[in-house]
């Protein structure tokens, strides 16, 4: 590097956790803080960003911000924005939604910066899956009752259909399945599952803007959960955690475990994430 050339950094190719600043990681925090750039992701607040102080130029990127192009056009446009900021001397984050690494497109963006000798790096972020699971207090796994979980996606890459038939196998064997980008597919996902695994043994948990302010939760059997959904819609995104175990721990079973030790218990709050506060149902 010759003596008028900037100095270049790694772009930091971030995970943003559920959308609660709470649930940010502190090196998460730590490369907003520090960006000049942050290419924003259409599911992460701005609250998220306020709580980190950052002075950075935010652009946001997201799928509806490019409503009129193509997904390979958008895709695109970020790679050139990236490069062009990244050759300019600037600290680059971009910023994804959940973990960069779990239905995240960071693979694509990792692949086109390798291919331009640009260094980078990935920070973990709390998948939306893991988040709405510990938020709603259904257990993925369980020794000697859940052994697997699966998380998937609802649709492929450019909307197309997915086999449940490994879907289905795994919810026969005990497992838990955690569906993200299923609201959409529902109609068409929930007669297949129905068809190939004993609906009425299967538990739904759906849980909309998981650690968001307007969290919310549905739980039902997967032979009613499209009819409950019907009669009280949940805003987008969602989290489906399907399984024979998916269940919320019981309040009723809460409390009389407490009043058994002799204790009393604790009021919890609507608000997730915070000290001394509860979970939403």
């Amino acid at each position: 590097m010759n003596a008028s050339s900037p100095l270049r950094h790694p772009i930091s190719i971030v995970g943003a956790g559920p959308g609660d600043p709470d649930l940010l990681t502190l090196r998460a925090a730590a490369r907003i803080a520090q960006a000049d750039l942050v290419l924003r992701d259409l599911l992460v607040p701005d609250a998220l960003l306020a709580a980190t102080a950052t002075r950075a130029e935010i652009v946001d990127v997201g799928r509806r911000c490019g409503a009129g192009e193509s997904q390979q056009t958008r895709q695109a446009r970020i790679h050139a924005m990236m490069r062009a900021a990244w050759l300019a001397g600037r600290r680059v984050v971009r910023l994804k939604s959940g973990d960069p690494l779990v239905f995240g497109r960071a693979a694509e963006e990792a692949r086109y910066l390798l291919d331009h000798a640009i260094p980078f790096e990935f920070v973990p972020g709390i998948t939306a899956g893991i988040a709405a699971a510990n938020l709603a207090q259904v257990p993925l796994t369980e020794r000697h009752r859940v052994p697997t979980v699966l998380f998937c996606a609802g649709q492929g890459a450019d909307g197309e259909a997915v086999a449940v038939d490994t879907w289905a196998a795994l919810l026969r064997d005990g497992g838990t399945l955690v569906l993200y980008m299923g609201l959409a597919a529902l109609a068409r996902i929930g007669p297949l599952l129905r068809a190939a695994v004993p609906a009425r043994t299967i538990h739904v948990v759906a849980v909309a803007q998981a650690s968001g302010p307007g969290q919310r939760q549905v739980t039902a059997r997967l032979d009613e959960i499209e009819a409950v959904l019907a009669a009280d819609p949940l805003p987008q995104p969602v989290v489906f955690i399907l399984g024979r175990h998916a269940q919320p721990f019981a309040a009723s079973s809460l409390v009389e475990t407490v009043q058994q030790l002799g204790g009393t218990l604790a009021h919890h709050s609507d608000k997730p994430g915070r000290q001394d506060q509860g979970k939403r149902g």
